[in-house]
């Protein structure tokens, strides 16, 4: 699996990393764990990103080599762009222009369920927790210990994308991975802080206007919450750049909720536009419908951003998740339990 990717890295000098649009503690944790095995094998490395980074995430970039991307910036002695933890071409932005560039040497590193590739060098393990737990298998192939900057990017991929070795993606292999980055030196307790304990009033005060116009449909199975720019834009500070703002507090909230399936949470922005996230639990896989509808992330943990009023973008999802309640009510009632129907959309 890791035999092209190797020679690659062994053959070439210069190397810019890069993960997807609204980066997350699994792009960015791989990147800074990737950037210091690439340093110490005496290679260049940009971590380039087509939006800024949580600012949470910041301490992960020892080396200061994160930059965001500018259309005009010099990239002229880049060889390798490695992208990490998305294997669609739109979902990095800007940097597609960057990676058409004839001669440029892509690969791609992800654990998402595999359907068209666009770099001609791919290594997809969908068994992975996290891209980061693939970063560490290279670590291995390569032969090289963690120090404890490379252990603190693994350790923040495998603990956000396991949900803090909550979902279903948590393996004995994440265990053992967190294990031997707390041998390296990671202290778990101040990387909680760092990562789950850094809200801002603002942010608080935002999410308290998101439970507003919290409605709920199909039997209480499924929220909606919505986040409107015109409640954004009173509260400012740091939330002006609501696009790129981490939200992944207010899910952790919605984890409490209980009897719930699903938690839609849909986010205003420009030009028509909305971003949906969802999250769910038990049997259903949202990943699925978001696929089909232009979007995609995991069985449990999914988004997609899709033009249109906030109104039509509900209508849109619900009327999908109807669809998907309805097909697991049937297998309910095939293997003897009683499940109900779930008829038109209605609060």
């Amino acid at each position: 699996m890791w035999r092209e990717i190797k020679k690659i890295i062994q053959h070439h000098s210069s190397f810019l990393l890069t993960t997807h649009a609204n980066p997350d503690g699994d792009g960015i944790g791989a990147a800074c764990a990737l950037t210091e095995l690439l340093l110490r094998l005496g290679k260049k490395v940009r971590f380039v990103c087509d939006s800024p980074i949580p600012q949470k995430f910041a301490f992960l970039d020892y080396h200061h080599t994160h930059e965001l991307y500018h259309p005009e910036g010099d990239y002229h002695l880049v060889e390798v762009v490695i992208i990490l933890d998305t294997h669609k071409k739109e979902r990095v932005g800007r940097l597609s222009d960057l990676i058409d560039k004839p001669k440029m040497i892509t690969v791609c590193i992800d654990h998402h369920k595999p359907c068209e590739t666009f770099t001609p060098y791919t290594v997809i393990d969908s068994q992975a927790c996290c891209v980061g737990a693939m970063i560490y298998t290279l670590y291995k192939e390569w032969g090289f210990t963690l120090n404890l900057r490379a252990a603190s990017g693994i350790y923040a991929s495998v603990i956000c994308d396991t949900g803090r070795f909550s979902y279903s993606c948590t393996t004995c292999k994440a265990h053992k991975i967190a294990d031997e980055c707390i041998k390296a030196g990671v202290d778990p307790d101040l990387m909680h802080s760092r990562l789950f304990q850094h809200v801002s009033l603002a942010q608080i005060r935002m999410f308290a206007q998101t439970l507003q116009h919290m409605e709920t449909y199909l039997d209480n199975k499924v929220i909606v919450e919505e986040i409107r720019r015109e409640d954004y834009e009173k509260i400012g500070g740091d939330l002006l750049d609501i696009e790129n703002a981490d939200l992944e507090y207010i899910h952790d909230f919605n984890k409490l909720i209980e009897d719930v399936e699903c938690v839609v949470l849909l986010r205003e922005l420009n030009n028509n536009q909305v971003r949906v996230s969802l999250r769910s639990r038990s049997d259903l896989d949202i990943e699925k419908i978001m696929r089909t509808l232009g979007g995609g992330g995991h069985s449990h943990a999914a988004g997609a951003i899709w033009n249109g009023s906030l109104a039509e973008v509900k209508k849109r999802i619900l009327d999908s998740l109807r669809d998907l309640l309805n097909q697991s009510a049937q297998q309910d009632m095939k293997q003897g339990r009683q499940s109900p129907a779930y008829g038109q959309t209605a609060v």
